[in-house]
Formats: structure tokens, sequence, C-alpha cells
């Protein structure tokens, strides 16, 4: 349902109705790249966006609001001396809160998952190489292409597009690419489509910039074809077993292992990474969070493949892909929506209660822990719980309004948003001082609404689009804090 315009794209408008996602064929996701996951980041500045030829435009998605904007979101005053803080004693503000970051900026500078522009240095204009991507930081398709482009330093221009299933695509797209579907790059004004066709274009144009091939009549050049059709045997393999089809999961997976070791690895090629790489790495990365999930196999860190866990491994050194890859929480929650139903087995319920929080891991002080993602010391000493903080901070209003929608039977009267606001204040206040100097009141006003914003802004943060996962596993951590509080506090 489309509502009113917010900076010219209703995906992002609080006020809408959740458009049910489409369910596609496999066959659907693996020709068309899936699109998945709410399309909103509290990080993202607006930006016109424009058309190949330079006809109607629509403005990209954003969240970090300013002056009349912010009306749109949410109208209702929140963030200053309500009724909500008062009953508390809370006298803490927003603005003060920002003072104690000091004025440092946490996280990696710069957010390439929020870029609107990439400039590695002089070279083709970033003007004239367009690349329009999914806006929420997750589609495979566009995560392999948008990795290459990293590793070759291209500069680029971004435009980031809604998704079918949160509402219709600014016309001026689906004029330009009639089935709208991603990504897609305008290269010196020449329109293409599909991702490997453009990479390997774009490997062609630019091969004088960090080739991403091998040297034509290597052994490795003879190796492409079979290793293209390999990953897509992959694919297949992966989405029957994740069905509950016995299929040939673990036998492609000995194939790809054995791939890797042909060339001595860590990588397909060899041992510098490449066009193949960037191929497999959103796949591989999806496979790794998903099968421990779903049916219980464990493929990082399982010794019949060490060539794959030597991948990994080789792939987490390079910064390009640290700046893009998911967290593993955001992988299983946006799957099912695109391929249907996936088999949830016996052997997975451990991995199933980890990721997604329910046995407490999710409960500060968070434990050390090692996932498909990669390690993470749960402490947030190196920033993260800064990084939570300041993203919060800076787009308090936003984050309110968005997160209202987890609340039922709003009675209109902008006391809900009172609530959130302050209970997001506490949140904000302990990711910078710790929760032994943040005491919650026994008393909390509108403890419902606040534990239904906290629920649900708790289970749409996403990795990489809104944080890193270090800061986005705090701030989860935090809000489940605030959660169970409301659930045993007085009104």
């Amino acid at each position: 349902m489309m509502c009113g315009n917010l900076l010219g794209n209703p995906a992002l408008c609080f006020s809408s109705v959740a458009v049910a996602a489409p369910r596609l064929t496999c066959r659907a996701w693996q020709r068309a790249g899936a699109e998945a996951s709410p399309a909103w980041s509290w990080n993202r500045a607006p930006r016109s966006s424009r058309s190949a030829g330079g006809g109607g435009g629509a403005a990209a998605a954003g969240l970090r609001l300013s002056g009349g904007d912010r009306g749109v979101v949410e109208k209702r005053k929140v963030g200053c001396a309500s009724a909500a803080m008062v009953e508390t004693g809370v006298d803490v503000k927003w603005e003060e809160l920002e003072s104690l970051l000091g004025g440092k900026k946490f996280g990696p500078q710069p957010r390439v998952a929020h870029a609107t522009e990439r400039i590695f240095g002089p070279g083709n204009d970033a003007s004239k190489l367009v690349v329009y991507r999914d806006n929420s930081a997750w589609c495979p398709y566009c995560e392999r292409l948008w990795l290459l482009l990293e590793e070759k330093q291209l500069n680029y221009t971004v435009e980031k597009i809604n998704m079918w299933c949160y509402g219709q695509k600014p016309e001026w797209y689906t004029r330009m690419v009639p089935s709208g579907l991603l990504p897609a790059v305008v290269l010196d004004g020449k329109l293409l489509t599909e991702s490997l066709d453009i990479m390997l274009l774009l490997e062609s144009k630019f091969s004088d910039k960090n080739p991403m091939l091998p040297r034509p009549g290597s052994p490795q050049w003879s190796s492409l074809d079979g290793l293209l059709q390999l990953e897509r045997r992959l694919f297949g393999a992966w989405l029957s077993r994740l069905k509950g089809k016995s299929g040939a999961f673990d036998s492609t997976m000995d194939t790809v292992n054995a791939a890797l070791n042909k060339f001595g690895g860590p990588y397909f090629l060899g041992p510098e990474f490449s066009l193949i790489d960037a191929v497999y790495a959103p796949f591989l990365e999806r496979i790794a969070a998903s099968m421990p999930y779903w049916p219980g196999l464990v493929v990082r860190g399982n010794d019949r493949w060490p060539a794959v866990n030597r991948w990994y491994d080789a792939m987490d050194s390079r910064p390009a892909y640290q700046a893009i890859k998911s967290d593993d929480f955001y992988i299983v929650h946006n799957l099912e929506p695109q391929i249907g139903a996936c088999r949830s087995e016996p052997q997975g319920a451990a991995w199933r209660a980890h990721i997604d929080g329910t046995q407490g891991s999710w409960q500060l002080p968070l434990k050390p822990e090692v996932t498909a993602w990669g390690a993470d010391d749960g402490t947030g000493d190196g920033g993260a719980r800064e990084e939570a903080a300041q993203c919060f901070i800076k787009n308090h209003e936003a984050v309110v309004g968005f997160a209202l929608r987890g609340v039922k039977d709003d009675d209109g009267t902008g006391r809900n948003a009172e609530a959130v606001d302050l209970g997001f204040r506490y949140v904000a206040k302990a990711l910078l001082l710790g929760t032994d100097r943040v005491p919650l009141p026994a008393t909390f006003p509108r403890k419902d609404a606040v534990a239904g914003a906290a629920q649900f802004l708790m289970n749409k943060v996403g990795v990489p689009r809104d944080l890193t996962y270090p800061a986005a596993r705090q701030l989860r951590a935090h809000l489940l804090w605030l959660l169970q509080h409301c659930q045993g506090a007085s009104r």
C-alpha cells in the first residue's frame, strides 16, 4: 500500500501498511536475484535518483531527516520535556546524549553501505558508472557486483531502489528496466543488466584496474566456465537441502572444496582474489548462516571442507568484504519471504535459539561467540557500543517513528511516542555508560507500547545496512534489556 510521500519512497513511509513479500519460485529467485528485508535504514542520507536518460527522478531512501522531512515521519513531538519524562524524573535529552560522544565518529568510515558515491582516486568519472542496487544491502546478486566494484576500486555512483515486496518501484526505474530487477548499471550512458554479465563487462573495460581474471590461455582461465557452472549447482543443491530434500548438497560442497584446492587456495584461482570469488561470496555467505539454522549442518568450521574454511578466513581478511557482508540473523530472516518455508530440523534447534537470541545469546553481558559471520568478543569495547548509540542518537526521531509500527492499539494521543522515546533514551545512555549506571524505573509509562517498539526494532536491525555486526549485537542486547524490564515493570 502506498501512502504519503516520505522523501519519494513509499517503502519508507512509517505510517504505511506493510506489504507482504511475494513468494518466488526457486527458479525466479535464482534468475532475478532475491530482494528481501525491511526497506528502511536510519543512516541513509536523502539523495535524488536519476534515470539513465536524465528523465523523471525519485528520491532515494533516507532516514537522516531534517527540518520538514521529520514531520512526515512522526508528527507528534518527541525527545523533549514530555509527560513521560516528568513522570519518571529523567532529565537526559538527546542533545545531552550526543554530547557524551565528544564529537567523535564511530564505526567504519566511510560507511560503504550508506554511500551514494565511491571515489577511490583519479580514473573513471564516478558519474559515468551508475550502479542501481537494493536499498537493504541484502540482495546476493547486487552484493557480488558490489564486491567486485569495491575490490577493483572503480569510481561509481550508487542509486538505491526499493524492492517489489515493499511497494512499487519508481516509475522512472521501471521505464528504464521494465522488469524492475536489480542490479543494473549505466556505463557511459548504456544500460546493463544481469549481475554476471555486468561483472564480466566491467572487468573487460577496466582490465588494467586491479585485474580480477587470469591470463587467457592459463590453467586458471580454462577453469572459469566450470567454476561458474559449479556455483549454480551449489546454489540449487543448497536450496534443495533447505527444503528438506537430501539432494546433493554435501557432495557438491566436496566438489567446491576440491576446486579450492586445485590452484592451492585460499581463493578459487589461487592466492589472489578474483571475480570468481566475488561470484561465490554471497551464496557461500548465506550457506554458512542458513545450513546450521535449518538442517543443523555446520559448514564453516566443518573439518570435512578445510579448503572452504580457508576461503572463509581469507575473505574475512578483506576490508571490502567485511564492509558489506551480512550477519546470520539478517540472512536467515530474509530468506523465507523469498524462497518459501525452509524445513527446521531438530539438529538445528540449538543454532536457531542462538541466532534468534531466545536462549540467552542476546542477554547482557554478551558472551564471546563464533558464528558464520566470524568472531565477536561481545564486550563492545572497540567502539561497537558507541557506534550503536551514535546511530540511535543521530536519527532518534526516525527510529522512534519506525519502531512505533510494533505498538498495537495506538490511542492517537502521542503518549506512546513519548514513552518509546523515553525508553530509547535509556537504551542510548546505557550503551554509552553501561546498564549498571542507568537504572530503569520500577514504574514505566506505557510499558506495553515500549516493549512492543523495542521488540520490533530489535528484530529489524540490519547488517551491514544499519550497523556493523558487533554494534548491531550491542543494540539488540540493550533493546532486549529494555524489553525485559518493561515486561516485568509496573505500569
